[in-house]
């Protein structure tokens, strides 16, 4: 039985990925973790029962004296000897102390030893010397991903007709490139659309004043001629609540994950993606829900995408932390995420957003959005 071993830490996603791998080969795995880090394995020894692969848990003292961690872990090695013939040390993660006593044991055994580097996502050996280093396969998705962090998701499953959806495209294609001369009226359109959500309605009277707006005249023509909505005598009346929803800003996460779609097509480390996506996380007794707006997976590491048709002039900072705090969450260490904003974004809000170390995409960009989305995902490396 091929059998790899690995130390738990709080990002132990390099632990699972060259297990999904099937020219890396394997078919066993023993996590080694204190009694804190039992919970962290539960989660890992569900995702790879799914997938066909064993896996045990090894307790060792969580103490930092290493004479103490080695002879655990020579303990585990004589026991592994006995039972498994094909033995592999990850040495991708876990904390220093450990990780470094884990080489010791297992290089005295002659076993293979190897890294998952961070960046490229290359699987690099450490031990024996000569062999060659190459990329992990792109295979873990996205529920298996949230789920090694302690999430669980629900998958939007609407879907518009197909003579829909195509006009669709075009529509948001259209809103986009033109962000900067239709924004007022797609603030308006905004106004609206909260109103019927308000009063659970889906039609709306649109003020006289409303209808001298030429964007937003622009903005109900473009509605009616997709289908999506009526406009007769000043009443705006959406056609169901999918149409309310992309109207009060659901378009621009559309035209995003249309454009993500494209991208997987040219781009093999894309390798799995979503819109809409709930995620529930338990703290305590509570049940902590939040919606991703668009998210993917590109190089084996999380991006999240969060979409905004609003101004950020009351709640900038909040959208920023918010979405810091989620990538470090859902993702660990490697996870990257991104702010499109159809509305300009103020300097503080640019600045701040450079030292969470968010990417971001603003009006001036939309037209551009394929070319600028490609370069981020580009950016995770693995190409």
């Amino acid at each position: 039985m091929i059998t790899h071993v690995g130390i738990l830490d709080q990002d132990p996603v390099r632990l699972i990925t060259p297990l999904l791998d099937l020219s890396v080969k394997g078919e066993h795995m023993v996590f080694i973790g204190d009694e804190t880090q039992k919970a962290m394995f539960h989660r890992l020894e569900s995702i790879l029962q799914y997938k066909g692969i064993s896996s045990d848990f090894y307790e060792i003292p969580n103490i930092v004296d290493t004479h103490i961690i080695k002879e655990s872990l020579q303990a585990l090695a004589a026991e592994m000897k006995v039972h498994f013939s094909d033995i592999k040390l990850n040495a991708s993660c876990g904390l220093r102390h450990r990780l470094l006593s884990a080489y010791e044991v297992f290089r005295s055994y002659h076993w293979p030893i190897f890294v998952v580097e961070p960046f490229s996502d290359k699987l690099c050996w450490l031990y024996p010397d000569g062999r060659k280093q190459r990329h992990v396969a792109d295979n873990i998705r996205l529920s298996d991903y949230l789920a090694i962090f302690g999430a669980r998701c629900e998958f939007s499953e609407t879907e518009l007709p197909e003579n829909i959806d195509k006009r669709l495209r075009e529509l948001c294609q259209r809103w986009a490139s033109n962000a900067l001369e239709l924004g007022p009226g797609l603030a308006t359109l905004n106004y609206l659309a909260t109103t019927c959500r308000k009063e659970q309605r889906l039609d709306v009277e649109v003020t006289e004043k409303q209808q001298s707006y030429k964007e937003l005249n622009m903005l109900l023509t473009d509605l009616v001629e997709t289908g999506l909505a009526t406009y007769e005598n000043g009443t705006l009346t959406f056609d169901c609540e999918e149409a309310r929803r992309l109207a009060n800003g659901e378009w621009l996460e559309i035209l995003v994950h249309n454009t993500v779609v494209d991208i997987q097509q040219y781009l093999p480390t894309l390798q799995d993606h979503s819109l809409n996506v709930q995620v529930h996380r338990e703290i305590g007794d509570k049940d902590v829900r939040n919606e991703l707006d668009v998210v993917s997976i590109v190089n084996n590491k999380l991006h999240i995408i969060e979409c905004k048709t609003k101004g950020m002039r009351d709640d900038g900072d909040d959208t920023l932390y918010k979405l810091e705090s989620l990538r470090d969450l859902l993702g660990g260490l490697q996870a990257r995420a991104m702010l499109v904003s159809f509305r300009p974004l103020r300097n503080n809000d640019i600045m701040r957003a450079q030292d969470l170390g968010l990417a971001i995409i603003g009006p001036d960009e939309l037209g551009d959005l394929k070319k600028h989305l490609l370069n981020w995902f580009l950016a995770a490396g693995g190409h």
